[in-house]
């Protein structure tokens, strides 16, 4: 499906919208998609451009801005708008309200706590943090809970990235148009996702409410999405991105399962996945940090486990970059075909086809794939550009 031209209730998708200022994405209650579209909004960007980087099929991706635009959380620059997010009125109350006071003393509680009955009143003073409600029911029979630790601050910063190690210096002198502000935090990032602690990961004291670890989820994954680098000659920083964000994703859907986060929270000892897909996922995480830490050896042997559990485009896509680049080409061969068995119809993949055919000698059939791949639908013209490049130089090596 192409972009349409124009949006119903938002116009032209050649116009550069921004994000309003002052809205709250997490008071909006955004899901990880449709905070990760309202980031793109610069003011600068067209609609339809990004629709495209988005990677998200683009009846999904419309979707999502005619919400955003729906709630208030984007805008025109130079026509301010209102917010327009419905509120919920409140029951009408039973007792005399409260006088609202601009700025409570301190002994007033801040924090919210299960039920209308423990709702402090100004004359009186509400228990100490300390100290939380035990567990029972309240007068109106509502069970009452230990809290976990509300954490409202902004995630920690990524810590510095103190005396690199050889393969590290060799990183950051890659070729590339990654800022070196971005390839340290990039390199130190990763340090982080081969410790293997979530909440380290994610920059949130252990125990941290789902509130917290939503937000400092949201603040990272700002920082180590791939297109947030869209158009950019990342080199090896593209794999590199690419796994640091997918070590969040899993970071964050980890710890606010209850389960699993009361059991990384104690400090337990971690536990192989239940099912062969969860167990896949584990190995395929473990195969990109082998592979951007500079082991393509152990990565290519992850990855084959990780695609004989759950052999799914991703990781097929995945184990055939990582066996080109290391020159092992009859299983990047294997990799890709099979890969692009499962998305016929997906440019990318037959690129990466192309190109390990073209490493085999196999010049013929990568200039079919190829031809085949600038036949196939897509908006995303730097990728039409590079693959038209690519066959115009099989074919002068048939020529030759």
């Amino acid at each position: 499906m192409s972009v349409p031209p124009v949006i119903p209730g938002v116009g032209a998708t050649a116009q550069r919208l921004r994000q309003r200022p002052g809205f709250d994405p997490l008071k909006a209650g955004f899901g990880t998609e449709e905070y990760f579209v309202w980031s793109r909004f610069d003011g600068h960007t067209t609609v339809k451009d990004l629709i495209l980087m988005t990677g998200l099929p683009t009846d999904r991706a419309v979707e999502i801005v005619q919400a955003l635009w729906d709630r208030g959380a984007i805008e025109a620059p130079g026509q301010p708008r209102a917010t327009t997010v419905p509120s919920v009125a409140p029951p009408p109350p039973t007792t005399p309200p409260i006088p609202r006071v601009t700025t409570p003393p301190p002994s007033i509680a801040r924090t919210r706590t299960a039920g209308p009955s423990t709702v402090p009143s100004i004359a009186r003073t509400p228990p100490s943090p300390s100290a939380p409600p035990p567990h029972g029911r309240t007068p109106t029979g509502e069970t009452t809970r230990s809290p976990r630790i509300a954490v409202t601050a902004t995630s920690t910063p990524i810590p510095p990235l103190d005396a690199p190690t050889p393969d590290e210096l060799a990183a950051l002198d890659e070729p590339g148009a990654l800022a070196p502000e971005d390839r340290r935090r990039v390199l130190a990032a990763l340090r982080l996702v081969a410790a293997g602690d979530a909440w380290a990961l994610l920059g949130v004291p252990r125990g941290a409410d789902k509130r917290a670890l939503k937000r400092a989820f949201f603040e990272r994954s700002k920082l180590f999405h791939p297109d947030r680098f869209y158009g950019k000659s990342l080199g090896g920083y593209l794999a590199r991105l690419h796994t640091v964000f997918e070590a969040l994703t899993r970071a964050h859907a980890e710890l606010t399962d209850d389960g699993a986060a009361r059991r990384s929270s104690a400090g337990a000892t971690a536990t192989a996945p239940q099912t062969p897909v969860e167990y896949a996922a584990e190995l395929f995480d473990r195969a990109c940090v082998a592979e951007v830490s500079g082991d393509p050896g152990q990565a290519l042997k992850l990855f084959a486990a990780a695609v004989k559990l759950d052999g799914q485009a991703r990781y097929l896509r995945r184990a055939a970059v990582c066996a080109l680049a290391a020159r092992e080409l009859r299983a990047a061969e294997d990799y890709a075909k099979k890969a692009a068995a499962l998305e016929g119809s997906d440019p990318s993949t037959a690129r990466i086809l192309g190109q390990v055919l073209r490493q085999l000698g196999k010049l013929e059939s990568a200039e079919e794939v190829l031809v085949m791949a600038l036949a196939m639908k897509s908006e995303n013209d730097t990728l039409m550009a590079e693959l038209a490049a690519e066959l115009r130089a099989v074919r002068a090596e048939l020529v030759r």
